[in-house]
């Protein structure tokens, strides 16, 4: 439970992407946890991410 309570409060690694919907480019800090939902998910299936170390 302890453990539980202590994982909400830990800062995870943020990176910086562009998100490119084809319409509007967002700027944003995501974590990777964050990316990879985008990524698999059917809603935002046509969005491109791109982190900002790999432009």
């Amino acid at each position: 439970m302890l453990n539980k309570i202590k994982s909400l409060f830990k800062k995870q690694k943020t990176f910086s992407c562009i998100i490119w919907d084809g319409k509007i480019m967002r700027y944003l800090d995501l974590t990777q946890k964050q990316i990879d939902k985008m990524q698999t998910s059917p809603k935002y299936k046509d969005w491109n991410i791109t982190k900002k170390d790999e432009c």
